[in-house]
């Protein structure tokens, strides 16, 4: 559960030396005790390791008066709202006061901003009096504030101190970077950074980002940008955004569009990336709902299709989750997101006749099963060889197709003029590989070149030909014949005449 303002530990303590002070300092040794200046100037210095913070020390009480003894000082609230908390000594309450309370009448002493550079600063020369340090401004992740009530001087072991040497505002705040993830929900390679799938195939996307802000610390924004590339292409109508716990488990009912979130998608168009982003509304973010559902993590989900302008090969699609923006009154931070990635690829076919060349006119039928591939079914896509011989399947629609990795099988339905149509079924694979980390810009660890598969399918010439051929073997077998004919005809005379000469 995300925690809201609060008062530390840290706070506690100084509001006890607070009051120490105001009542009942410990009493030392009559001989040891020294007497209150009550003209000299106090210091306070402030330490903070955390960058982008801002903190302003005002004076909120003045010096009123000193007992008899050394033990107790009075001081004049200079804000009348919490005059009764500072003249009781009641320090746990003047805290609590003053966050809330009206400041125009302290006297601001200056503010101090943290950086990477700059994580001290001094106050010195300050009047006798009670100090109130708050914080002003500070990163969009912070969860709670501590501010800081404190007396100076005050009285320790027998003196009167007059100055604070650090006051470590660092542990004061509570913070946190809120993240985003990207993951694929459906992936066919049971890896949530990427997946392989075909043309008109839907892949499932889901960003997990992690809340921010607190009851008292409410965010003014929250929205995740995405990047998509031009060959996904989304689908409108499938956003659901709603809250999840530390196990992603969902809480509640799913968010309303239009109401809780808005979906504004910033560029779309034939051909290229598709920006857009998530955004929870300034409405919702006021809501106390939001902060105390114990919710850890914002989920957004949606889907996109593989199209046409699909990149096929190892460089596949990417949808970047650009970055989770968050922000309050005090400003605007973010974080990066990632990548993950849509693989698709291609097969190919070269047409020859039996001398290699190159034979246009052959038309084949793609399947996804042997059975639909011998009954001739289900064809997912055909194509023609061109004059080059080259086949590119196509979609109904006359889209290059683009395939998941795996087995696939092709058909031979009409063969060029004058030639037999290879009458087998063509197994072929599109054998891919993919590595467990990112390697070289991509998730592929061996795949087709060019991410396509090209297999080489040759046609044999007719044997009787359609036309022409059959007249010219029946002249051809009409003088066999005559030939025939005559040669028994002179074998006939040879013998007769042998004959009358044996005579």
């Amino acid at each position: 559960m995300r925690k809201s303002i609060r008062k530390s530990f840290t706070g506690k303590l100084l509001a006890v030396v607070m009051m120490l002070t105001l009542l009942f300092a410990a009493i030392p040794t009559a001989s040891a005790a020294t007497a209150l200046k009550t003209d000299q100037k106090v210091n306070i210095s402030v330490k903070c390791t955390k960058p982008g913070y801002t903190f302003e020390l005002f004076r909120v009480a003045n010096l009123k008066s000193t007992t008899a003894t050394p033990f107790k000082t009075e001081y004049k609230s200079l804000i009348n709202s919490i005059s009764a908390e500072i003249l009781a000594g009641d320090s746990k309450a003047a805290l609590d006061a003053l966050d809330t309370a009206d400041l125009s009448t302290a006297v601001s002493q200056g503010t101090f901003t943290s950086s990477a550079t700059n994580t001290t600063q001094s106050f010195s020369n300050l009047e006798q009096g009670i100090y109130y340090i708050k914080c002003v401004k500070y990163p969009a992740g912070v969860t709670s504030i501590t501010n800081s009530v404190l007396a100076l001087p005050y009285y320790n072991n027998g003196e009167w101190v007059y100055s604070y040497a650090e006051i470590n505002l660092a542990s004061k705040v509570a913070d946190s970077t809120p993240s985003t993830e990207k993951s694929i929900t459906n992936s066919t390679k049971n890896n949530t950074n990427y997946t392989d799938v075909s043309l008109g195939d839907t892949v499932n996307f889901k960003l997990k980002n992690t809340v921010a802000g607190s009851n008292d610390i409410k965010l003014t924004t929250y929205a995740v940008y995405d990047d998509m590339s031009a060959g996904l292409t989304l689908n409108k109508n499938s956003f659901n955004v709603y809250l999840a716990d530390s196990k992603s488990a969902k809480i509640g009912a799913n968010l309303v569009n239009g109401t809780d979130y808005k979906v504004n998608v910033t560029s779309e168009a034939d051909g290229k990336n598709t920006t857009f982003n998530v955004a929870l509304t300034s409405e919702y973010l006021a809501k106390s709902a939001f902060y105390t559902s114990n919710a850890k993590y914002v989920i957004v989900t949606y889907s996109a299709t593989l199209n046409k302008y699909a990149v096929k090969g190892t460089a596949g699609n990417p949808n970047e989750d650009v970055k989770l923006e968050y922000g309050n009154t005090s400003g605007v931070d973010s974080v990066p997101g990632n990548k993950v990635y849509v693989y698709t690829y291609g097969i190919g076919i070269n047409k020859l006749d039996e001398a290699g060349n190159k034979l246009a006119g052959a038309t084949f039928e793609l399947y996804k099963t042997k059975t639909n591939a011998e009954a001739q079914t289900n064809a997912i896509a055909s194509g023609t060889s061109d004059s080059n011989g080259n086949v590119i399947f196509k979609n109904s629609a006359n889209e290059e197709m683009k395939l998941q990795s795996g087995t696939y099988y092709i058909v031979e339905t009409v063969a060029p003029a004058g030639y037999n149509v290879y009458g087998k079924v063509i197994d072929v694979e599109i054998p891919v590989q993919y590595n467990s980390v990112f390697t070289k810009g991509t998730w592929v660890q061996n795949a087709p070149e060019n991410g396509t598969v090209d297999i080489t399918v040759t046609d044999t010439v007719v044997f009787f030909p359609k036309t022409g051929g059959f007249v010219g073997f029946i002249r051809v077998a009409g003088m066999a014949c005559v030939g025939i004919s005559l040669a028994l005809v002179l074998a006939y005379f040879i013998k007769k005449k042998s004959a009358k000469a044996a005579k």
